[in-house]
């Protein structure tokens, strides 16, 4: 298996993406006028007729019953959740006039795609065959090569009813299969007349660039994307920051410490693990290509991490600018963009140093959350504005973006025509009715008068803030290198306290020695005298001896005679008294010599323990005095130090640190951010013309106007992202955003709500980006797969490739997390099979119990920990409640249980109208049907939100109830149900402080994850 096998796989899935029927389309009728025909018709200023021709209304569960068939997939499960609404087979764009707009045609792709199936012809074809259809196409509507321009095509007459007939007979070839007829839908729309059409929606969003991405040299592919796909992840080189806390500590070191933060309240400091995470990302990614995943559980803070790594992109292209200074930031020279009209458009390179490193694209294929980053952003009650009020980014030019009041231009949400026109609108040429200039003209009228330039005040106000820049930076590394000596001390730290402990233990050894060494030498000098005084007896007793000697000695030897013998029995006694004294007398020395060797050697080691134990005490000190001098210069307090603390602190107790975060640090780096945007601002007016015409142009480009090459497209963009840092899209809509970028040219991709976004949905936004930070939570909402699974496996398996890889297995997220080296094991529930997630977020602000510890336990091996209180002052209707509902009548719809709805709407009725309780009240399901059922019932009740766990993603609510339903007779829906922890997991994690379930709890009790919440709630 191969890179190339898993993206053609990928390619071949979306070849089977069902287009929605856009209901607001009406049919057309043979014998009425066309729309485009009606001479009648009236038009508001500044605005254009388009019109979206859209050729059969197919049901998508026929088209999957369909695959199914093709499959032999004969009983496809009821409680999964099933394919709704219609798809169409093709469609065709026209202008006002009824002529064909922009070569704008469509044929369905997976009408090309059941053919292969039903022909057994390879997916490889598709696109061939996609291509065909379009050159077919152009022959059936008279189409023909215009010889001034070969990439456009003329058309000379209107589409007629002919053309129509044409399409439809087309089209039937490719869906003998279904009965229904083929009826021509309108899609009628006044849109502005400088608007972009396109049919993007009537096919896989995906499937261009996964047809690219399959057809290309796998080392032409972006490094991020190798990553991504890497087929052999290097299990051994991982970090386990929870396994090994070694790694987390290194992970937080301040040496790492980012410079900019974005301005929230500066009491709030980021938690252990966020700060780690940041940190990581930054250390891994800042000087090279490469993508991290973050596992970010809810309530975990990922937004505070996102707007801190965005903060801190722009910090370091405020940097280079600095660097470059204001009259730099451009290379020398210009490029022109050759019109159709003659009018050229002149654009400046920008400098290399500023290119293809700094633009930031937040994608999701979940539309809040795109819409929460990019609204958020620029929100002023979102910033700590008593602490910055200066925080200022030309919001002049901002107000207009977003209904609160802004501070900033920070982002731009361009997902889609529609968004990218509001946009242009609103930011760059408005047409506000009080008259205010918009940014196109603000930037003109500062360099339109020759002999009143304003663009030199912006020079000498660049100069001014770039001192005050360097100063902030400064003084940051400063405290970096103040902290950073405190940290790295800790290590050493935690061994000196041993070499200390174990120093005193020896020294008490050493000690002990002493004094019984000390006593044993008084012992042997006491028995060395008493030796020393029997020999001097001994031998003066052997000198008597010698005088006592018998006359005539010489002959009483020589005849041995009995004086003699006595006299020396006598002497050999004394002599042999005096040699065991003396033998006595060198073995006590010898023993006093040892003794004192021993006492000396004892001696110098207590000196040396002395010495070492002194040389600890002034490291002790010297660390004592660093942590002073953190609070004392810092307001850094002890409790957010990794100190002689962190010794008695389990992995817990770390977690919820706020590490080298104090209000002081807080607001010098978000200082550093805000004084970094404002020498973009300066940067950006100081240059106003070049801004003006490369901004003129990047408009131009994204509405479609001109095409440009991508060294250009880049260029347009990296200009658009120094005055606009965020661009938000979701996925569905990024290739054809970024259409005219290539191979890593956007420098940052952040990926939020990763683990709900199919696995090819990014390859392409990936191949275009430099580094790429996926955020998510493969443990909540997984991927829509709408196509059957058959089908994917049967795909697959035609690719070769592993089932890791399948949409219906893994997520964006799952991916990212498998190859990215900072991470940890988990354990989910009652599997022993552990999975590896990336850098793992883990400190919990949002639900209060039972719902943390159920959810901490079911899905996330209990590794959470929670950093708010329960607040259990509140009563609603009673703490959360597990109410056993059993059913003696059958269920509605296969899962809806009516006395569960009988009794939900009791409950809600006395909260609202007894209770009087004004919040938002979530209703969850495991299943559409019990969904649909209380969306009906509840329909009048403006608070209440009804759904299955798709609904809440990213949203919270202080009431969820939880409605079961299912068959009783039947376990087959609750077993899927309870198949992962995921369905569970995300209907807990959205109530914060009452979660009320509402079901059958001695059958739902017996399955996998529903038992422990049965045992947790009353």
């Amino acid at each position: 298996m191969k890179q190339k096998d898993i993206l053609k796989f990928w390619r071949d899935v979306e070849i089977f993406d069902l287009p929605s029927f856009d209901n607001e389309a009406r049919i057309l009728n043979e014998k009425e006028i066309l729309p485009w025909n009606n001479t009648n018709r009236t038009v508001k200023k500044n605005y254009k007729w388009r019109y979206t021709l859209i050729f059969g209304k197919i049901d998508k569960t026929s088209i999957v019953n369909h695959l199914n068939d093709l499959l032999g997939i004969t009983d496809p499960n009821d409680w999964e959740t099933p394919v709704t609404g219609a798809s169409s087979l093709s469609a065709l764009m026209l202008n006002e006039n009824g002529q064909i707009e922009n070569e704008e045609y469509m044929v369905s792709s997976y009408l090309l795609g059941i053919k292969a199936l039903e022909k057994n012809l390879h997916l490889s074809t598709i696109p061939k065959a996609i291509m065909e259809s379009k050159n077919d196409f152009y022959e059936r509507y008279n189409l023909k090569s215009n010889n001034d321009n070969d990439d456009k095509l003329e058309q000379e007459e209107s589409i007629s009813w002919d053309h129509l007939l044409k399409e439809i007979a087309y089209v039937s070839g490719f869906s003998e299969w279904s009965a229904k007829k083929i009826d021509v839908y309108v899609l009628e729309k006044l849109v502005p007349k400088d608007s972009e059409g396109n049919l993007s929606l009537f096919n896989s969003f995906y499937l261009d660039d996964l047809n690219y991405l399959s057809g290309i040299e796998e080392d032409k592919l972006g490094q991020a994307l190798q990553s991504y796909l890497h087929l052999n992840p290097l299990k051994e080189k991982r970090e386990d920051l929870i396994g090994s806390p070694d790694y987390l500590f290194q992970s937080i070191a301040p040496r790492l410490m980012s410079a900019g933060r974005w301005p929230s309240n500066i009491a709030h400091g980021l938690y252990t693990a966020q700060l780690g995470a940041v940190n990581t990302i930054f250390a891994n990614l800042r000087e090279q290509r490469g993508l991290q995943g973050v596992n970010g559980p809810p309530g975990t803070g990922k937004t505070t991490l996102l707007k801190d790594i965005i903060a801190e992109v722009i910090v370091e292209r405020a940097k280079v600018i600095s660097a470059l200074g204001c009259h730099s930031i451009f290379d020398s020279g210009n490029r022109i963009i050759e019109q159709e009209s003659g009018f050229n458009l002149y654009t400046y390179p920008l400098n290399k140093a500023l290119r293809n490193n700094f633009g930031i694209v937040v994608a999701s294929n979940n539309n809040a959350a795109v819409e929460n980053i990019s609204k958020e952003l620029p929100l002023k009650s979102k910033i700590d504005i008593k602490e910055f009020p200066n925080a200022d980014y030309f919001s002049d030019f901002s107000q207009n973006l977003i209904q609160e009041e802004s501070w900033g231009v920070l982002a731009a949400a361009l997902g889609n025509s529609k968004n990218r026109s509001s946009f242009r609108q609103a930011f760059w040429k408005a047409n506000n009715a009080d008259g205010e200039p918009a940014f196109h003209d603000f930037l003109y009228s500062l360099y339109k008068d020759a002999e009143d330039d304003q663009t030199y005040a912006y020079m000498k106000s660049f100069d001014e803030k770039n001192s005050l820049f360097m100063s902030l930076l400064n003084e940051f590394e400063a405290f970096k290198k103040l902290a950073s000596s405190f940290h790295t001390q800790l290590p050493k730290y935690i061994n000196n306290k041993k070499i200390q402990d174990s120093t005193r233990v020896e020294a008490n050894e050493i000690a002990e020695n002493l004094h019984s060494l000390k006593e044993e030498e008084k012992t042997i000098n006491a028995l060395i005298d008493q030796i020393e005084e029997d020999v001097n007896r001994l031998q003066n007793l052997i000198k008597l001896q010698t005088v006592r000697k018998p006359l005539f000695f010489f002959f009483h030897k020589l005849f041995q005679s009995n004086k003699f013998k006595q006299w020396n029995l006598q002497a050999e006694e004394l002599m042999n008294d005096l040699n065991a004294g003396n033998l006595s007398l060198k073995k006590t020395r010898d023993h006093l010599s040892l003794n004192n060797a021993a006492l000396g050697k004892l001696m110098t080691q207590e000196a040396n323990n002395k010495k070492v134990l002194a040389s600890l005490e002034q490291f002790f000190l010297a660390y004592e005095k660093l942590q002073d001098e953190l609070f004392s210069t810092y307001g850094i307090e002890p409790k957010n130090l990794l100190n002689t603390d962190l010794l008695q602190k389990d992995l817990n107790e770390i977690q919820l640190l706020n590490p080298y975060h104090s209000a002081k640090i807080a607001k010098l780096r978000s200082d550093i951010f805000i004084t970094g945007l404002q020498l973009h601002h300066d940067a950006i007016l100081a240059n106003a013309k070049k801004i003006k015409n490369n901004l003129n142009a990047y408009f131009m480009m994204s509405s479609g106007w001109v095409k440009v090459e991508s060294d250009m497209a880049q260029n347009l963009w990296d200009t658009f992202f120094l005055c606009v840092p965020v661009v938000s899209t979701t996925l569905a809509s990024a290739s054809r955003l970024f259409a005219n970028l290539n191979t890593e040219q956007i420098g940052w991709l952040l990926v939020d709500e990763a683990g709900q976004a199919t696995p090819q949905s990014v390859a392409g936004l990936i191949h275009r980006s430099k580094r790429c930070i996926i955020v998510g939570d493969p443990l909540q909402v997984e991927p829509v797969v709408t196509i059957p699974e058959n089908l994917v496996t049967k795909l697959r398996q035609q690719n070769n490739v592993h089932v890791d890889w399948s949409p219906c297995k893994t997520s964006v997220q799952q991916l990212a997390d498998r190859v990215s080296l900072a991470g940890t094991y988990m354990q989910v529930g009652n599997s022993d099979d552990k999975i590896w997630t990336g850098f793992p977020l883990r400190t919990h602000r949002r639900c209060d119990e039972p719902m943390f510890s159920i959810a901490n336990q079911i899905a996330y091996g209990n590794q959470m920990v929670k950093a708010i209180k329960t607040n259990s002052e509140e009563e609603f209707i009673g703490p959360s409640t597990w109410f056993h509902i059993e059913t003696t009548t059958e269920p509605q719809n296969k899962h809806v249980i009516i006395e569960e709805i009988t009794f939900l709407r009791h409950k809600i009725s006395r909260l609202i109208d007894k209770m009087d309780y004004k919040g938002h009240i979530y209703v969850i399901s495991p299943f559409k049907s019990v969904a649909d059922y209380c969306k009906n019932e509840f329909k009048q009740h403006q608070q209440v939100f009804c759904g299955t766990i798709h609904t809440f993603q990213g949203k919270e609510a202080d009431i969820v109830f939880l409605v079961l339903g299912s068959d009783p007779k039947s376990s087959g829906a609750r077993n899927w149900a309870s198949e992962k922890p995921n369905m569970l997991n995300v209907a807990l994690t959205r109530a914060q402080k009452r979660f009320y379930v509402i079901g059958n709890k001695k059958l739902w009790a017996t399955c996998d994850y529903f038992s422990t919440m049965a045992r947790n709630l009353q």
